[in-house]
């Protein structure tokens, strides 16, 4: 799986960073992506949310959200994904989510747009009703971890970290004992990992789930 991060220029969005380590990865494996067709116009695999509402959530056996600052951006508040993942609570599917991943299960919440800007405006908003994932054991990068991984990346500032959205929201946040260290939560059908050394656990948890 490859994620690519963008920055845009002269705007604040979720994040600023100079430079995320996901780029770094596309670079490094561009001619891997190519011969996959992930790059190709029009040859791509991937397709939009809105797709697979149209194909059916029914065909896919479980969801995988890894990470990097991009759910901070979008997924967290997409409408497209929360009705997804509470199509596959429902069904007790598993549903996994690495790193910052992990924020898009705000997608969610009833109200999942005005408890994200409410977020990002720097408030705290009061626990909302009606989320499908509170009380769930649950894991995510870290407020220690988020801070030292921004100023070794050249500055900016994030708008709330994730920890303390999904706290925000009802979750019961499990924290690893050391920083950068694995750690993989699992609470019925939701698999969480809180960061990047947290990926070949979480990986082996779903397949588990798949068999």
């Amino acid at each position: 799986m490859f994620q690519v991060n963008v920055r845009a220029q002269g705007r604040r969005l979720g994040h600023e960073i100079g430079q995320a380590l996901g780029q770094l990865a596309h670079a490094a494996h561009k001619a891997l992506l190519d011969q996959l067709a992930l790059t190709v116009p029009g040859r791509s695999p991937v397709i939009s949310l809105k797709r697979v509402e149209q194909i059916g959530h029914g065909h896919y056996a479980a969801v995988l959200v890894p990470g990097g600052h991009a759910p901070m951006q979008d997924l967290l508040k997409d409408a497209s994904l929360g009705a997804l993942l509470r199509q596959f609570h429902a069904d007790g599917k598993p549903t996994a989510l690495l790193c910052h991943g992990p924020i898009a299960l705000l997608s969610a919440l009833p109200q999942a747009g005005a408890f994200a800007a409410a977020l990002e405006a720097g408030q705290t908003p009061p626990t909302p009703a009606g989320w499908i994932y509170s009380g769930y054991r649950m894991t995510v990068i870290s407020n220690q971890e988020e801070a030292a991984a921004q100023g070794a990346l050249g500055g900016g500032t994030m708008k709330f970290y994730p920890q303390s959205g999904l706290q925000a929201a009802g979750a019961q946040y499990v924290q690893n004992q050391a920083p950068w260290s694995s750690n993989v939560v699992v609470d019925r059908e939701l698999i969480t990992g809180q960061n990047p050394a947290s990926a070949p656990a979480l990986a082996d948890q779903l397949l588990q789930a798949l068999c």
